[in-house]
Order: C-alpha cells, then structure tokens, then sequence
C-alpha cells in the first residue's frame, strides 16, 4: 500500500488565518487593558437628520 498524500492547506492559506486570530486576540487585550483608547473612537452614532 502506497502512503497516501494528505490534503494539507496552502502556508499563505494558514498564516493570513493565524494573523486573523491574532489581531482578534491583539484587540480584546487592547480593549482589556486600554479602554479609554475604544472610548474616544467614533462609534458612528445615530444622528437626527435635518429639515430642509
């Protein structure tokens, strides 16, 4: 019986899904541990619209 050849993803496949996760993780420390730099981010609020 021939070993048969494994399915494996391409590396750049594998390192932009390990960067994903680590800017997730980067994030959610930031947010821990510096939450006043979140705080005075625009968050995009709902503003009335004007009359004209």
């Amino acid at each position: 019986m021939e070993p048969q050849k494994k399915n494996k993803p391409n590396s750049l496949v594998v390192i932009l899904f390990a960067l994903i996760v680590l800017m997730i993780i980067v994030y959610f420390i930031l947010a821990m541990f510096f939450p006043t730099v979140f705080d005075l981010m625009n968050k995009g609020d709902i503003q009335p619209v004007p009359n004209k």
